[in-house]
């Protein structure tokens, strides 16, 4: 992997020199995403311009080469899951697809079962009741649940 004076290469993959890479930043310490073209493997400082079908086949090499993290791809699942279905009507049942931590400190563990009370917008998230393992109130992000059945 390269390292330069801005950053270390992490992981990258590479179409034809359409390039999506994981960098951590020297300066800051934080993991970056960068799209990048690359001509003659020399940096082109110019925007990534693709088709779609060739953005989709680098984001799956991208994805296979391990160039975004498990929670990120995990959240981009959900994401466009969400987006694919409809609005959750209020009174379903839900559950928590990862621990939510309230306003006050408690901590709702993934798995956790409640009613819908209110729909904000067109579904971007949702006022839930939770009843086990305590009671709570919380206004949940759509992404961060799952509508289960009743029973």
């Amino acid at each position: 992997m390269r390292s330069t004076r801005y950053a270390d290469e992490i992981a990258s993959a590479d179409e034809g020199g359409a390039r999506i890479e994981r960098l951590r930043i020297r300066a800051t310490g934080a993991d970056e995403i960068r799209f990048s073209w690359w001509k003659d493997g020399r940096f082109q400082a110019r925007p990534l311009d693709l088709p779609e079908d060739d953005l989709l086949r680098l984001l799956r090499k991208a994805i296979d080469e391990r160039v975004f993290s498990t929670v990120f791809v995990e959240n981009l699942r959900r994401m466009l899951d969400a987006g694919a279905s409809t609005v959750i009507p209020e009174h379903s049942m839900v559950a928590l697809s990862h621990d939510l931590t309230l306003k006050d400190g408690r901590k709702l563990p993934v798995g956790a079962r409640g009613a819908v009370v209110f729909v904000h917008g067109d579904g971007e998230a949702y006022e839930v009741e939770f009843v086990d393992p305590f009671h709570a109130v919380a206004r949940v992000p759509a992404p961060s649940l799952s509508r289960v059945s009743a029973a």
